[in-house]
């Protein structure tokens, strides 16, 4: 992944945010001396990099990172048991200095953490350092008095131009210059974006591998999946040929193209490991908006035709073909031309039409009340 090849080792790689840069250095460096600010909160869009910037300094002044991620227990319990003694913990074993890195401060639930956080500000003796997307949540209203505001912008286009110019360079890469900013103004500052988008978009059809791509429709590149005389390198660059429904489809033919036939042991093992992968791939794709899980997902589908072969007709998904159809006959129920919305004054005017055209029926009299018949004697024997 470009995200991983390409992360900057050093503070001196960092894109854009220089004043942001140098603000919390300046801070981290006179922090024994700032007896107000013992904290300070980073803010700024995703992905423009505000965890990488803290790890990348802290780094650099060769300080203990203890990371309080948003996965974890955050508590205010939790606070008072685990964090607030480390606080109070200047250095390690080996003398290296510690500081305390709270992530997505502005997605806790727990209305008791932020305050535990606020005591911690106080009896702290490390550096505090704690990471929002939204600098104006409500919920971190509590904190804002004690800590030291920096705010990270949208890094500029030359900025942004000069990383992907060397990843252009060093991929081999051949790609216009418009599409570059295309992906900038798409990203909105999101670097992580930019990098993923430009991989993707090399494994769509930018790269000089993926000329040699000759396929006329999905089925013929779900065979070419399961078939056994393509290699893994061949597969992956099929697979991204169409990857949103290339695991519908490999999902939906895997059963008939396994190997084994003859061996029911063997078969089984088979169709074990293939539904395996595809469950992974499954989990992977529970979150769309990860560009970075796509790779997973496309291994994890070619590993699901490991144990194929084509040997019968590719069929098309029973899934999207039952969701066509629930659609359809949801559209059935209703002959949208025929009906007609009223508004109020009209609804009142044809109440009141009814009522002036019904005749008004005369009252009857009560019928008098028969008196009731006497019971007649039973008749003995």
């Amino acid at each position: 992944m470009y995200t991983s090849i390409y992360r900057p080792k050093k503070i001196e790689k960092f894109i854009g945010n220089k004043v942001a840069v140098q603000s919390l250095i300046t801070w981290l460096l006179d922090w024994e001396q700032n007896n107000k600010k013992k904290c300070v909160l980073i803010s700024g869009l995703t992905g423009i990099g505000k965890s990488l910037l803290v790890e990348l300094i802290l780094k650099k002044f060769d300080y203990n990172i203890i990371n309080l991620d948003v996965d974890e227990n955050r508590t205010k319990e939790y606070i008072n048991s685990y964090i607030k003694p480390l606080i109070k913990t200047k250095k390690t074993f080996d003398e290296q200095e510690n500081a305390l890195v709270i992530s997505d401060i502005d997605s806790v639930c727990d209305t008791g953490f932020i305050s535990g956080v606020v005591n911690c500000i106080k009896e702290t003796q490390i550096p505090i350092i704690c990471i929002c997307n939204d600098r104006y949540d409500q919920s971190i209203k509590p904190i804002l008095n004690y800590c030291f505001d920096i705010k990270m912008i949208k890094p500029k286009y030359d900025e942004v131009y000069v990383l992907l110019y060397d990843i252009v360079i060093n991929e081999k890469i051949k790609i216009k210059e418009s599409r570059i900013k295309e992906l900038y103004d798409e990203s909105n500052g999101d670097i992580r974006f930019i990098l993923n988008s430009l991989q993707m978009d090399i494994k769509k059809g930018f790269h000089e591998v993926m000329k040699n791509i000759k396929i006329s429709n999905i089925f013929e590149t779900t065979g070419l999946l399961f078939s056994m005389d393509e290699t893994i390198e061949r597969k992956n660059e099929i697979y991204w040929y169409s990857p949103d429904i290339h695991t519908l489809m490999v999902q939906e033919n895997y059963i008939n193209n396994i190997i084994g036939i003859k061996n029911d042991c063997k078969k089984m093992e088979n169709l074990s490991y293939s539904a395996d992968a595809l469950s992974d791939a499954d989990l992977f794709n529970t979150n769309e908006c990860d560009w970075e899980l796509t790779p997973y997902i496309a291994i994890n589908t070619i590993r699901a035709t490991s144990n194929c072969n084509k040997k019968s007709m590719i069929k098309f998904p029973q899934y999207l073909g039952i969701i066509s159809t629930q659609n359809k006959n949801k559209r059935e129920k209703i002959n949208y031309e025929n009906v007609k919305f009223l508004n109020n004054e009209e609804k009142c005017e044809k109440q009141i039409k009814k009522i002036k055209s019904k005749p008004k029926e005369a009252s009857k009299p009560k019928e008098a009340s028969k008196p009731k018949e006497a019971s007649k004697p039973k008749k003995t024997k």
